[in-house]
């Protein structure tokens, strides 16, 4: 172990002294730049890669990548040669030696790694930043017997060897990861399965020997239930509208930070190459992208479909072990210990965001300080008029993502998320225990989870585009998961109600309250509302109808008609003037929302039977994607991080700088002599 511990001292010492180091990095670069230009690259390329790094405030190698287009290999050859030291692209996961210090949230940017050699000796494996260049050429100048003990390896190679050494130890922290009393692994616990027995002995006994009394109280029950709700979208389309995209700031590349893209990705080979174009129009400094594409291990067609793209270096397939429930959240928690980003953002295989999603989040978070841990950006349907399951799945994203949580965020309420686009700020992510592996709508538990831990959720403009489901066999199943996710929150939330009530306050947790009920009790209860409603009005139109029946008949008619009403005006205050003419929305609403109860029903089936089934919903590419490219090419946007170098994609150029000066005269030297 001394061999490493050695040279982080060093390198701890050599990084402090400032007035040598600006220059000692620029002999390096352009030691290095020389020699991959005598190797073939372009010299253009080479200088513009100086250029980038000082915009972007970015390490050269990381720039070299991007804008020159050279592989990790072919640079850390040059660096290798440059140090006199062997290069080795393979190590054997096995013989790695794990120090107390090699915990997993090091992996997000692991350099070294020692290794056991088949002789007996330890060999430190490096994948050298320009910094640890400087420590190296000096530590090798003093003690050329040094070089025998380090071997220059790619870091990618380096990062997914430590990941499999580290396999099991990883696997077991995505389990422990959510505390358990917000964890839904467990459906029930012990006092809330004695409440639902008791509850449904009482409701029986009380049919049975007083069942008039009995349905009158739970009608006026559920009727104020119900009225309640109406009255929240009521309130929310006061201020809904149709949306309108905020201004961004356009700060500098330099000031950027390292932005983490995680898209979770289970038999999406189908849908592989939209989703790289997509990525690729996102305009950020791609040197400042780590974009992780999350892949089951055993997902062969997945894989296979993203490897035939030669990607940037920010891309990295992220390949989850089969441990635990097979779950979405789970594959999140697994990738989130690799993030390197300050920030993050969830998107699923199908999304399209708009291109400037990435920076519209970034200014919100500047502006809304430390205590802001989410931004939900709205989710757009684009197939709306492909038939009326589509159009009214669009209507019900319109009336939550442009109406309802805006108002919620606005008065700074417990806002549920969406189940992509949520860019989050990581460490407070990590605070509360990332994604609970067994909830099945974990992005809703996400937000109930980050309001109790006294964070703030805000909203942006710029949406993400993606496909409703056009069959209803999907739709329904889809639709059971989601059903069945908000079930297991409220059972998780509602587990010590106290202490819920407590950690948001009176007023917060009524009303986040009165909505998880209210959502869920609505979806089963609407069939029996709407029978009994039909079985009042054929008593009334009997002539045989009491006070009690008339008295319940007007209570239905209106709790009905204002569940429509409040429904139908907070979607069509959000409509664009094309959704609006896409087709009718209104009578389809009682269609749409038996079609719900059927899925709620199944949901409470499946909630006992096989509450962490995660019924996948199928996606196709869009019927408006037509690019296709050959095989092997890279996404346009991300070829060079000048594509995506700041705000709207506007290139800030500025004069050449010494650095770049410098540079271009040690190339052209390097070419005199070489």
């Amino acid at each position: 172990m001394s061999t490493i511990q050695g040279f982080e001292e060093l390198r701890t010492v050599e990084t402090s002294r400032q007035p040598k180091e600006y220059r000692a990095e620029i002999l390096v670069c352009s030691a290095i730049a020389a020699r991959l230009c005598l190797k073939g690259a372009r010299r253009n390329a080479i200088l513009q890669a100086f250029t980038e790094a000082t915009r972007n405030n970015t390490s050269f190698t990381d720039e070299v990548m991007i804008s020159a287009k050279v592989g990790q290999d072919q640079l850390y050859k040059a660096i290798a040669d440059e140090l006199g030291l062997k290069f080795e692209d393979r190590i054997v996961s096995s013989r790695i030696l794990l120090r107390e210090e090699d915990v997993p949230q090091n992996l997000r940017a692991i350099r070294h790694a020692l290794v056991a050699h088949g002789d007996g000796r330890t060999v430190l494996f490096i994948a050298p930043t320009i910094s640890d260049l400087i420590v190296l050429k000096r530590c090798l100048s003093q003690s050329p017997a040094l070089a025998l003990r380090l071997r220059i390896c790619p870091p990618s190679m380096l990062a997914e060897m430590m990941r499999l050494r580290q396999e099991r130890g990883l696997a077991q922290r995505v389990q422990e990861m959510t505390p358990p009393h917000f964890s839904a692994a467990r459906v029930l616990h012990s006092w809330q399965a004695f409440m639902l027995a008791e509850t449904v002995f009482l409701l029986f006994g009380s049919f049975l020997f007083h069942p008039s009394q009995t349905a009158a109280i739970l009608h006026i029950s559920l009727t104020l239930l119900f009225l309640s709700c109406g009255i929240i979208r009521l309130l929310a389309s006061l201020t809904a509208r149709t949306p309108r995209l905020l201004p961004t700031r356009g700060a500098p590349p330099k000031d950027m930070p390292v932005y983490t893209i995680l898209v979770p990705l289970y038999k999406e080979a189908e849908i592989v190459e939209q989703l790289l174009d997509a990525l690729s129009r996102l305009r950020w400094p791609a040197s400042k992208l780590d974009i992780k594409l999350v892949c089951e291990a055993d997902d062969a067609a997945t894989i296979a479909a993203i490897e035939i793209h030669a990607l940037p270096p920010c891309f990295e397939i992220i390949k989850v072990p089969r441990t635990g429930p097979r779950t979405k959240p789970k594959a999140l928690n697994y990738a989130l210990q690799f993030a390197r980003g300050e920030f993050l953002v969830v998107y699923d295989a199908e999304d399209r965001p708009h291109p400037d999603q990435l920076v519209e989040a970034w200014d919100a978070f500047c502006v809304g300080g430390e205590n802001l841990a989410c931004l939900q950006a709205p989710l757009l349907i684009s197939n709306v008029g492909s038939n009326w399951l589509a159009r009214m799945f669009a209507f019900e994203y319109a009336v939550l993502f442009r109406g309802l949580l805006p108002w919620l965020a606005g008065k700074d309420l417990v806002m549920p998320l969406g189940g992509t686009s949520n860019h989050l700020r990581r460490k407070c992510l990590e605070i509360v225990g990332g994604w609970d592996g067994h909830n099945v709508t974990e992005d809703a538990d996400l937000g109930i989870r980050l309001a109790r831990f006294g964070y703030r959720i805000g909203v942006i403009t710029r949406g993400t585009w993606e496909d409703a489901p056009e069959d209803y066999g999907e739709w329904k199943k889809q639709r059971t998961r989601w059903l069945k996710g908000w079930m297991q929150t409220w059972l998780v939330h509602m587990r010590d109600p106290l202490r819920t009530c407590r950690e948001l306050g009176a007023a917060r947790s009524a009303i986040s309250l009165i909505y998880m009920t209210g959502l869920i009790l609505s979806a089963l209860i609407y069939p029996f509302m709407i029978l009994t409603f039909l079985l009042l009005f054929m008593v009334f139109i009997g002539g045989q109808s009491s006070f009690w029946s008339l008295y319940l008949l007007c209570i239905d008619s209106m709790n009905i008609l204002l569940a429509y009403f409040s429904y139908y005006v907070l979607g069509l205050k959000t409509l664009t003037r094309d959704e609006r003419k896409a087709g009718r929305y209104f009578c389809w609403i009682p269609v749409y929302w038996l079609l719900m109860s059927i899925s709620a029903w199944r949901a409470v089936w499946q909630l006992f039977q096989a509450p962490h089934l995660w019924e996948k919903t199928p996606h196709r590419p869009t019927a408006g994607f037509a690019r296709r490219q050959p095989d092997g090419a890279q996404p346009q946007a991300m070829q060079t991080s000048g594509d995506n170098s700041g705000a709207g994609g506007q290139k800030r150029r500025s004069g050449a700088d010494n650095a770049v000066v410098f540079a271009a005269d040690r190339l052209k030297v390097a070419a005199l002599i070489g």
